[in-house]
């Protein structure tokens, strides 16, 4: 009898130890799915991100900017002509994106006698708590030697420059720690021949906001001033426009060619997982080499922010092209 009892107990013992197997399988088959699940979920939104089909597209409406608020132009238009190298239909796209898009950290490279600058400083005069940080390398003015790098900016339009701090006579690298992050607009207008901007971009890039907005001049010089700029085959800006990554936004006038010669990007989301593309455009021709001193900040600059990977790409492109510039010299 007890032998009996014995072997239903253990029988019994054997169906419950059954049962909890089996849910505890169950359990760890539904987890399985669902984590399975959350995986691909995770994999498909990170790779239509990357390629900009989702999550990366604003909602904003950037179609004709030349008209936006285009009244605020209008109030320095003729004061400035003489000065900005920009034309009107470019001017009013600058002015546009700046008033629609309402920035608060502003940076300016190139700035010659400062017509831009007076552009960007009247565009964002009543935003509240915007600023415009202008950066050249020049401490006079590149068309005239007898003035200072944005000059006009003080000495016509004095009533601006509570918005306006003024860097020159070296490179971004050298004051864009003293700026700060979260710059939100960029206005890049400086050499136009590689690797003249591309750097100007490596420089700015770990300072800016999610989000930020990066506008472009002369992207199409090539065109324009091909017959009286000779043997120059690599311009910087349209292969900038073409390669950063976000939004593209072009201007409306001109519909009929695509050689708008001024054009804006909003960056995507986690510009660090396109750093080596950026580093890689480098291996472009270079059209001039900067100076030694020029090259060494570079190098620290990119070694502290984008570590040893990059930094040797950038040394390795120095190098390839010190070599070409030796061999044309000799």
């Amino acid at each position: 009898m007890k032998k009996r009892i014995t072997i239903q107990n253990k029988k019994k013992r054997m169906k419950i130890l059954k049962e909890i197997k089996d849910i505890s399988n169950c359990k760890i088959i539904i987890i399985s799915i669902i984590f399975s699940l959350y995986f691909f979920i995770y994999c498909t939104i990170y790779i239509l991100e990357i390629k900009g089909i989702i999550g990366e597209i604003s909602h904003d409406d950037f179609s004709n900017l030349e008209k936006y608020d285009s009244n605020i132009l209008l109030t320095i238009q003729t004061n400035i002509e003489k000065y900005i190298e920009i034309t009107i239909d470019e001017q009013k796209f600058l002015n546009g994106i700046i008033r629609k898009t309402k920035p608060k950290k502003i940076v300016e490279i190139g700035v010659s006698y400062g017509g831009t600058s007076v552009l960007i400083l009247n565009a964002i005069k009543n935003i509240h708590g915007a600023k415009l940080y202008s950066i050249d390398l020049n401490k006079l003015c590149y068309r005239n030697r007898s003035v200072e790098t944005g000059y006009i900016v003080k000495e016509f339009f004095n009533y601006l420059t509570n918005k306006w701090e003024l860097f020159t006579g070296g490179l971004t690298s050298e004051f864009i720690e003293k700026i700060g992050n979260n710059i939100d607009f960029v206005y890049i207008d400086t050499v136009h021949f590689t690797p003249g901007e591309m750097l100007n971009w490596l420089e700015i890039l770990p300072f800016l906001k999610e989000g930020a907005i990066v506008v472009l001049h002369d992207t199409f010089m090539m065109y324009i001033y091909d017959r009286i700029i000779k043997n120059i085959r690599n311009y910087s800006n349209n292969q900038i426009l073409c390669y950063i990554r976000g939004e593209l936004i072009l201007p409306s006038f001109n519909n009929n060619t695509f050689a708008r010669n001024i054009g804006a990007i909003k960056l995507f989301k986690n510009q660090k997982r396109y750093y080596l593309n950026y580093f890689l455009a480098l291996g472009t021709q270079w059209e001039y080499m900067p100076s030694i001193r020029e090259l060494d900040i570079l190098n620290k600059f990119f070694m502290k922010y984008y570590g040893k990977r990059f930094a040797k790409i950038y040394n390795d492109a120095v190098e390839k092209n010190s070599l070409r510039f030796k061999k044309i010299i000799r």
